[in-house]
Protein backbone atom coordinates (compact mmCIF):
# COMPACT_ATOMS: atom_id res chain seq x y z
CA UNK A 1 0.00 0.00 0.00
CA UNK A 2 2.74 2.13 1.32
CA UNK A 3 4.24 1.79 -2.45
CA UNK A 4 1.50 2.45 -4.72
CA UNK A 5 1.17 5.72 -2.41
CA UNK A 6 4.50 6.69 -3.17
CA UNK A 7 4.22 5.81 -7.13
CA UNK A 8 1.43 8.36 -7.37
CA UNK A 9 3.62 11.07 -5.91
CA UNK A 10 6.40 9.90 -8.43
CA UNK A 11 3.45 10.31 -10.91
CA UNK A 12 2.18 13.50 -9.56
CA UNK A 13 5.15 14.89 -10.05
CA UNK A 14 6.20 14.06 -13.10
CA UNK A 15 3.36 14.73 -14.54
CA UNK A 16 3.55 18.33 -12.77
CA UNK A 17 7.54 18.59 -14.17
CA UNK A 18 6.25 17.51 -17.94
CA UNK A 19 3.93 20.85 -17.53
CA UNK A 20 6.55 23.16 -15.98
CA UNK A 21 8.75 22.29 -18.84
CA UNK A 22 6.39 22.33 -21.57
CA UNK A 23 5.83 26.18 -20.19
CA UNK A 24 9.08 27.13 -19.55
CA UNK A 25 9.89 25.68 -23.22
CA UNK A 26 7.02 27.41 -24.84
CA UNK A 27 7.82 31.19 -23.24
CA UNK A 28 8.77 32.87 -26.70
CA UNK A 29 5.68 31.05 -28.46
CA UNK A 30 2.98 34.01 -29.79
CA UNK A 31 -0.54 33.14 -28.13
CA UNK A 32 0.72 30.64 -26.37
CA UNK A 33 -1.21 29.57 -22.49
CA UNK A 34 0.76 28.80 -19.60
CA UNK A 35 -0.91 25.45 -17.91
CA UNK A 36 -0.72 24.05 -14.34
CA UNK A 37 -1.15 20.44 -13.09
CA UNK A 38 -4.01 20.20 -10.00
CA UNK A 39 -4.08 17.35 -8.11
CA UNK A 40 -6.99 15.87 -6.27
CA UNK A 41 -6.29 13.31 -3.36
CA UNK A 42 -6.77 9.33 -3.35
CA UNK A 43 -9.20 8.06 -0.58
CA UNK A 44 -10.51 4.84 -0.56
CA UNK A 45 -12.76 3.47 3.10
CA UNK A 46 -14.52 0.30 3.44
CA UNK A 47 -18.15 2.42 4.92
CA UNK A 48 -18.04 0.35 8.71
CA UNK A 49 -13.98 1.74 8.91
CA UNK A 50 -13.59 4.67 11.33
CA UNK A 51 -12.52 7.80 9.28
CA UNK A 52 -10.61 8.55 12.23
CA UNK A 53 -7.73 5.89 11.31
CA UNK A 54 -7.33 5.48 8.00
CA UNK A 55 -4.91 7.51 5.92
CA UNK A 56 -5.15 8.69 2.21
CA UNK A 57 -4.29 6.38 -0.80
CA UNK A 58 -2.38 8.84 -2.86
CA UNK A 59 -2.62 11.26 -5.52
CA UNK A 60 -3.58 11.56 -8.70
CA UNK A 61 -3.79 14.06 -11.71
CA UNK A 62 -7.39 15.82 -11.81
CA UNK A 63 -6.54 18.48 -14.42
CA UNK A 64 -4.21 20.47 -16.73
CA UNK A 65 -5.97 23.93 -16.66
CA UNK A 66 -5.03 26.32 -18.71
CA UNK A 67 -4.75 30.36 -17.74
CA UNK A 68 -6.28 32.45 -21.09
CA UNK A 69 -4.88 35.75 -19.32
CA UNK A 70 -3.56 38.29 -21.70
CA UNK A 71 0.24 37.77 -22.65
CA UNK A 72 1.91 40.77 -23.09
CA UNK A 73 1.69 42.52 -27.01
CA UNK A 74 4.80 43.28 -28.54
CA UNK A 75 5.12 46.00 -31.46
CA UNK A 76 6.25 44.73 -34.80
CA UNK A 77 6.69 46.63 -38.37
CA UNK A 78 4.33 44.02 -39.95
CA UNK A 79 0.59 45.06 -40.69
CA UNK A 80 -0.87 41.81 -40.78
CA UNK A 81 0.59 40.77 -37.23
CA UNK A 82 -2.55 41.12 -35.31
CA UNK A 83 -3.46 41.16 -31.22
CA UNK A 84 -6.51 40.39 -29.97
CA UNK A 85 -6.87 42.54 -26.52
CA UNK A 86 -9.52 41.12 -24.34
CA UNK A 87 -11.74 38.49 -24.84
CA UNK A 88 -11.53 36.02 -27.85
CA UNK A 89 -10.28 33.94 -30.79
CA UNK A 90 -9.50 34.56 -34.28
CA UNK A 91 -11.11 32.09 -36.36
CA UNK A 92 -9.06 29.73 -38.98
CA UNK A 93 -10.11 27.10 -41.68
CA UNK A 94 -7.75 24.07 -42.73
CA UNK A 95 -9.13 24.86 -46.18
CA UNK A 96 -10.16 28.10 -48.03
CA UNK A 97 -13.85 26.87 -48.26
CA UNK A 98 -15.96 24.44 -45.78
CA UNK A 99 -12.81 23.39 -44.11
CA UNK A 100 -12.59 22.19 -40.08
CA UNK A 101 -12.05 25.65 -38.08
CA UNK A 102 -9.91 25.89 -35.14
CA UNK A 103 -9.13 28.74 -32.64
CA UNK A 104 -6.24 31.03 -31.77
CA UNK A 105 -4.66 34.21 -30.42
CA UNK A 106 -1.45 33.80 -32.30
CA UNK A 107 -1.82 36.17 -34.92
CA UNK A 108 1.51 36.34 -36.98
CA UNK A 109 -0.16 36.04 -40.23
CA UNK A 110 0.56 36.52 -44.26
CA UNK A 111 -0.59 36.03 -47.49
CA UNK A 112 -0.04 32.96 -49.51
CA UNK A 113 0.46 32.58 -53.28
CA UNK A 114 -3.53 32.66 -53.59
CA UNK A 115 -3.57 36.17 -51.74
CA UNK A 116 -5.37 34.35 -48.92
CA UNK A 117 -4.61 35.79 -45.54
CA UNK A 118 -3.22 32.71 -43.51
CA UNK A 119 -1.02 31.90 -39.97
CA UNK A 120 2.47 30.01 -39.74
CA UNK A 121 0.44 27.04 -40.22
CA UNK A 122 -0.93 27.73 -43.36
CA UNK A 123 -4.90 28.19 -42.10
CA UNK A 124 -6.73 30.60 -43.95
CA UNK A 125 -8.17 33.19 -41.49
CA UNK A 126 -11.71 33.63 -41.12
CA UNK A 127 -13.75 36.86 -41.59
CA UNK A 128 -17.33 38.48 -42.96
CA UNK A 129 -17.90 40.04 -46.44
CA UNK A 130 -18.19 43.79 -46.15
CA UNK A 131 -20.30 46.28 -47.84
CA UNK A 132 -18.54 49.65 -49.11
CA UNK A 133 -18.37 51.36 -46.23
CA UNK A 134 -16.90 48.64 -44.30
CA UNK A 135 -20.20 47.28 -43.00
CA UNK A 136 -20.71 43.85 -42.82
CA UNK A 137 -22.85 42.60 -45.29
CA UNK A 138 -23.46 38.77 -44.03
CA UNK A 139 -22.56 38.18 -40.61
CA UNK A 140 -23.77 34.23 -40.49
CA UNK A 141 -21.27 32.85 -43.41
CA UNK A 142 -17.56 33.34 -41.98
CA UNK A 143 -15.30 33.33 -45.38
CA UNK A 144 -11.67 33.11 -45.61
CA UNK A 145 -10.09 36.90 -46.15
CA UNK A 146 -8.60 37.48 -49.53
CA UNK A 147 -6.14 40.32 -49.97
CA UNK A 148 -5.77 40.56 -53.75
CA UNK A 149 -2.35 42.49 -55.12
CA UNK A 150 -4.77 44.25 -57.83
CA UNK A 151 -7.89 45.63 -58.23
CA UNK A 152 -10.12 46.44 -60.88
CA UNK A 153 -10.24 45.11 -64.64
CA UNK A 154 -7.90 45.50 -68.02
CA UNK A 155 -9.08 46.94 -71.12
CA UNK A 156 -7.21 46.82 -74.10
CA UNK A 157 -5.89 50.51 -75.61
CA UNK A 158 -8.34 51.71 -78.73
CA UNK A 159 -6.49 54.83 -78.91
CA UNK A 160 -2.72 56.41 -78.99
CA UNK A 161 -2.23 59.88 -78.71
CA UNK A 162 1.55 60.87 -80.03
CA UNK A 163 3.53 63.79 -80.56
CA UNK A 164 6.32 64.23 -82.45
CA UNK A 165 8.80 66.11 -83.78
CA UNK A 166 9.97 65.44 -87.74
CA UNK A 167 13.08 67.22 -88.96
CA UNK A 168 13.51 69.58 -92.12
CA UNK A 169 16.16 68.63 -94.89
CA UNK A 170 18.36 65.50 -95.22
CA UNK A 171 18.01 64.60 -91.83
CA UNK A 172 14.38 64.00 -92.44
CA UNK A 173 14.14 60.86 -93.83
CA UNK A 174 17.01 60.03 -91.95
CA UNK A 175 18.03 56.03 -93.64
CA UNK A 176 15.39 56.03 -96.00
CA UNK A 177 16.93 55.11 -99.10
CA UNK A 178 15.16 57.74 -101.52
CA UNK A 179 11.89 59.65 -101.45
CA UNK A 180 9.83 58.09 -101.28
CA UNK A 181 11.81 54.89 -100.72
CA UNK A 182 12.40 52.22 -103.47
CA UNK A 183 11.31 49.17 -101.65
CA UNK A 184 8.09 48.20 -99.97
CA UNK A 185 7.92 49.55 -96.28
CA UNK A 186 9.27 46.74 -94.21
CA UNK A 187 9.61 47.52 -90.20
CA UNK A 188 13.14 45.14 -90.10
CA UNK A 189 14.07 47.46 -92.87
CA UNK A 190 15.42 50.54 -91.94
CA UNK A 191 15.91 52.08 -95.50
CA UNK A 192 12.39 51.79 -96.09
CA UNK A 193 10.93 54.57 -93.29
CA UNK A 194 12.70 57.43 -92.05
CA UNK A 195 12.28 57.24 -88.69
CA UNK A 196 9.76 55.23 -86.20
CA UNK A 197 8.71 55.68 -82.49
CA UNK A 198 7.77 52.83 -79.52
CA UNK A 199 4.33 53.53 -78.74
CA UNK A 200 2.27 51.73 -75.59
CA UNK A 201 -0.55 49.43 -76.30
CA UNK A 202 -1.93 46.93 -74.07
CA UNK A 203 -4.17 43.69 -75.19
CA UNK A 204 -7.70 42.92 -72.89
CA UNK A 205 -5.25 41.02 -70.31
CA UNK A 206 -3.61 44.61 -69.50
CA UNK A 207 -0.41 43.12 -70.87
CA UNK A 208 1.84 45.30 -72.75
CA UNK A 209 2.40 44.44 -76.74
CA UNK A 210 5.16 45.37 -78.47
CA UNK A 211 3.95 48.37 -80.80
CA UNK A 212 5.94 51.41 -82.87
CA UNK A 213 4.85 54.36 -85.57
CA UNK A 214 6.82 54.20 -88.80
CA UNK A 215 7.44 57.57 -90.65
CA UNK A 216 7.74 57.49 -94.28
CA UNK A 217 9.00 60.44 -96.23
CA UNK A 218 7.10 60.70 -99.43
CA UNK A 219 7.54 63.80 -100.59
CA UNK A 220 10.28 66.42 -99.70
CA UNK A 221 10.83 70.13 -100.49
CA UNK A 222 11.66 71.26 -104.23
CA UNK A 223 11.92 74.62 -105.98
CA UNK A 224 8.43 74.18 -107.47
CA UNK A 225 7.01 72.52 -104.35
CA UNK A 226 8.04 73.39 -100.57
CA UNK A 227 5.88 71.20 -99.29
CA UNK A 228 6.95 67.93 -97.60
CA UNK A 229 5.03 64.56 -96.82
CA UNK A 230 4.77 61.93 -94.62
CA UNK A 231 2.97 58.29 -94.37
CA UNK A 232 2.96 56.98 -91.18
CA UNK A 233 2.04 53.50 -90.64
CA UNK A 234 1.32 51.15 -87.31
CA UNK A 235 2.82 47.99 -86.09
CA UNK A 236 1.37 45.92 -83.02
CA UNK A 237 2.25 42.87 -82.34
CA UNK A 238 4.34 41.94 -85.46
CA UNK A 239 1.00 42.86 -87.54
CA UNK A 240 1.16 45.85 -89.86
CA UNK A 241 -1.90 47.68 -89.80
CA UNK A 242 -3.54 50.01 -92.42
CA UNK A 243 -5.99 53.09 -92.46
CA UNK A 244 -8.76 52.93 -95.47
CA UNK A 245 -6.58 55.12 -97.76
CA UNK A 246 -3.29 56.17 -98.18
CA UNK A 247 -4.19 59.64 -98.20
CA UNK A 248 -5.72 58.86 -94.48
CA UNK A 249 -2.06 57.96 -93.17
CA UNK A 250 -0.42 61.04 -94.80
CA UNK A 251 0.79 64.24 -92.38
CA UNK A 252 1.89 67.36 -95.07
CA UNK A 253 3.70 70.42 -93.65
CA UNK A 254 4.41 73.64 -95.36
CA UNK A 255 7.67 75.32 -95.79
CA UNK A 256 7.65 76.36 -92.26
CA UNK A 257 6.97 72.93 -90.74
CA UNK A 258 3.02 73.89 -90.48
CA UNK A 259 0.57 71.12 -91.44
CA UNK A 260 -0.52 72.62 -94.41
CA UNK A 261 -3.68 70.71 -93.66
CA UNK A 262 -5.23 69.64 -89.89
CA UNK A 263 -3.79 66.61 -88.93
CA UNK A 264 -6.63 64.09 -88.37
CA UNK A 265 -7.36 60.98 -86.47
CA UNK A 266 -6.25 57.87 -88.38
CA UNK A 267 -7.79 54.51 -87.80
CA UNK A 268 -5.52 51.62 -88.22
CA UNK A 269 -7.12 48.22 -88.39
CA UNK A 270 -5.66 44.40 -88.69
CA UNK A 271 -7.66 41.13 -88.66
CA UNK A 272 -6.28 41.47 -84.46
CA UNK A 273 -6.08 44.95 -83.68
CA UNK A 274 -8.05 49.14 -84.22
CA UNK A 275 -6.85 51.66 -83.41
CA UNK A 276 -7.31 55.49 -83.75
CA UNK A 277 -3.87 56.91 -83.93
CA UNK A 278 -3.94 61.01 -83.01
CA UNK A 279 -0.99 63.02 -84.30
CA UNK A 280 -2.85 66.54 -83.85
CA UNK A 281 0.00 67.82 -81.71
CA UNK A 282 3.11 66.74 -83.93
CA UNK A 283 5.00 69.17 -86.04
CA UNK A 284 8.36 69.93 -88.35
CA UNK A 285 11.58 71.85 -87.29
CA UNK A 286 15.57 71.92 -87.36
CA UNK A 287 16.02 69.67 -84.11
CA UNK A 288 16.01 66.25 -84.59
CA UNK A 289 13.47 63.84 -84.80
CA UNK A 290 11.80 63.30 -81.39
CA UNK A 291 8.81 61.47 -79.23
CA UNK A 292 7.28 64.47 -77.12
CA UNK A 293 4.57 62.84 -75.88
CA UNK A 294 2.64 59.20 -75.79
CA UNK A 295 -0.54 58.59 -74.53
CA UNK A 296 -3.49 55.50 -74.79
CA UNK A 297 -6.28 54.58 -73.38
CA UNK A 298 -5.74 51.44 -72.38
CA UNK A 299 -6.51 50.14 -68.22
CA UNK A 300 -4.60 47.58 -66.31
CA UNK A 301 -5.52 46.34 -62.75
CA UNK A 302 -4.56 48.86 -60.03
CA UNK A 303 -1.53 47.54 -57.32
CA UNK A 304 -1.84 47.60 -53.96
CA UNK A 305 -0.49 50.18 -52.38
CA UNK A 306 -1.04 50.23 -48.82
CA UNK A 307 -3.01 47.54 -46.06
CA UNK A 308 -4.58 48.85 -42.88
CA UNK A 309 -6.68 46.41 -40.26
CA UNK A 310 -8.57 48.97 -37.87
CA UNK A 311 -9.10 47.42 -34.50
CA UNK A 312 -12.66 46.42 -35.32
CA UNK A 313 -10.91 44.08 -37.73
CA UNK A 314 -12.18 45.92 -40.97
CA UNK A 315 -9.68 45.25 -43.77
CA UNK A 316 -8.86 48.32 -45.29
CA UNK A 317 -6.47 48.02 -48.70
CA UNK A 318 -5.66 51.24 -50.90
CA UNK A 319 -4.96 50.75 -54.87
CA UNK A 320 -2.91 52.78 -57.02
CA UNK A 321 -5.60 55.46 -58.42
CA UNK A 322 -8.20 54.13 -56.15
CA UNK A 323 -9.79 54.75 -52.80
CA UNK A 324 -9.22 52.83 -49.59
CA UNK A 325 -11.47 49.63 -50.46
CA UNK A 326 -12.61 47.01 -47.34
CA UNK A 327 -12.16 43.53 -47.85
CA UNK A 328 -13.96 42.08 -45.02
CA UNK A 329 -13.79 42.13 -41.62
CA UNK A 330 -12.36 39.81 -39.32
CA UNK A 331 -14.02 37.47 -36.95
CA UNK A 332 -13.54 36.73 -33.62
CA UNK A 333 -15.02 33.81 -31.80
CA UNK A 334 -15.52 33.30 -28.11
CA UNK A 335 -16.85 30.17 -25.56
CA UNK A 336 -18.93 29.75 -22.85
CA UNK A 337 -16.05 28.04 -21.22
CA UNK A 338 -12.60 28.24 -22.42
CA UNK A 339 -11.10 25.74 -20.08
CA UNK A 340 -13.35 23.15 -22.05
CA UNK A 341 -11.58 23.77 -25.17
CA UNK A 342 -9.21 20.94 -26.95
CA UNK A 343 -5.54 21.48 -27.66
CA UNK A 344 -4.32 20.96 -30.89
CA UNK A 345 -0.65 22.51 -30.94
CA UNK A 346 0.48 25.78 -33.40
CA UNK A 347 -1.40 27.37 -30.02
CA UNK A 348 -5.13 26.53 -31.46
CA UNK A 349 -7.91 25.14 -29.86
CA UNK A 350 -11.19 23.41 -31.30
CA UNK A 351 -14.51 23.38 -29.97
CA UNK A 352 -16.29 20.66 -27.82
CA UNK A 353 -19.05 19.97 -25.45
CA UNK A 354 -17.48 20.97 -22.97
CA UNK A 355 -16.20 24.86 -24.19
CA UNK A 356 -19.71 24.83 -25.81
CA UNK A 357 -20.94 26.52 -29.08
CA UNK A 358 -18.54 29.01 -30.39
CA UNK A 359 -19.87 32.61 -29.93
CA UNK A 360 -19.01 34.51 -33.38
CA UNK A 361 -18.80 38.31 -33.34
CA UNK A 362 -16.71 41.74 -34.54
CA UNK A 363 -13.82 42.48 -32.60
CA UNK A 364 -14.48 45.62 -30.28
CA UNK A 365 -17.84 44.87 -29.67
CA UNK A 366 -20.47 42.60 -27.34
CA UNK A 367 -17.52 41.94 -25.04
CA UNK A 368 -15.36 40.87 -27.65
CA UNK A 369 -11.39 42.28 -27.56
CA UNK A 370 -10.10 44.95 -30.44
CA UNK A 371 -7.64 44.19 -32.72
CA UNK A 372 -4.50 45.79 -32.50
CA UNK A 373 -2.43 46.14 -36.29
CA UNK A 374 1.28 45.66 -36.52
CA UNK A 375 1.50 43.91 -32.95
CA UNK A 376 1.94 40.01 -31.30
CA UNK A 377 0.68 38.74 -28.15
CA UNK A 378 3.57 37.05 -26.52
CA UNK A 379 3.18 33.91 -24.65
CA UNK A 380 1.89 34.70 -20.95
CA UNK A 381 3.81 32.41 -19.12
CA UNK A 382 5.64 33.79 -16.39
CA UNK A 383 9.40 32.44 -16.47
CA UNK A 384 10.36 33.45 -12.81
CA UNK A 385 7.04 31.04 -11.84
CA UNK A 386 7.89 28.62 -13.75
CA UNK A 387 11.16 27.93 -12.43
CA UNK A 388 10.27 28.22 -8.71
CA UNK A 389 7.48 25.79 -10.06
CA UNK A 390 9.95 23.39 -11.51
CA UNK A 391 11.98 23.41 -8.31
CA UNK A 392 9.27 22.91 -6.18
CA UNK A 393 8.00 19.33 -8.33
CA UNK A 394 11.95 18.49 -8.45
CA UNK A 395 11.49 18.64 -4.73
CA UNK A 396 8.40 16.88 -4.41
CA UNK A 397 9.79 14.07 -7.03
CA UNK A 398 12.66 13.29 -4.88
CA UNK A 399 10.48 13.23 -1.82
CA UNK A 400 7.91 10.64 -3.30
CA UNK A 401 11.43 8.61 -4.34
CA UNK A 402 12.60 8.72 -1.03
CA UNK A 403 9.10 7.45 0.43
CA UNK A 404 9.76 4.49 -2.19
CA UNK A 405 12.84 3.59 -1.11
CA UNK A 406 11.93 4.02 2.68
CA UNK A 407 8.83 1.45 2.00
CA UNK A 408 11.15 -0.96 0.12
CA UNK A 409 13.56 -1.16 2.92
CA UNK A 410 11.00 -1.55 5.45
CA UNK A 411 9.43 -4.25 2.58
CA UNK A 412 12.97 -5.80 2.70
CA UNK A 413 13.43 -5.60 6.83
CA UNK A 414 10.31 -7.67 6.79
CA UNK A 415 11.42 -9.96 4.48
CA UNK A 416 14.43 -10.65 6.40
CA UNK A 417 13.07 -11.67 8.95
CA UNK A 418 13.53 -14.99 10.71
CA UNK A 419 11.68 -17.44 12.30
Amino acid sequence: MTSSIALSGLNAAQADLSTTSNNIANTSTYGFHASRTEFSDLFTRSPYANSGTESGSGVRVNSVRQSFTQGAVNQTANTLDLALRGQGFFAVSEGAENGDLSYTRAGAFGVNADNYLVNAAGSFVQGYPSNADGSISNEIDMQSIQIPSEYGEPSATTAVDLAVNLPFGNAGFGNQDAVPPTNTFDPADDTTFAASAAVNVWNDEGEAVPAHVYFIQNQSPTATDPSTTYETRMVVGGEVLTTATTAESEINFDEYGTPSTPISSMAFSSTSWSFDLDMTDSGMSDESFEVMSSAHDGERPSGLSGLEIAEDGVVWASYSGQGSIPLGQLAVVNFSNVQGLRQLGDASYAETVESGDAISGRAATNGMGKIESGSLEMSNVDLTSELVNLITAQRNYQASAKALETSNSVTQTIMNIRS
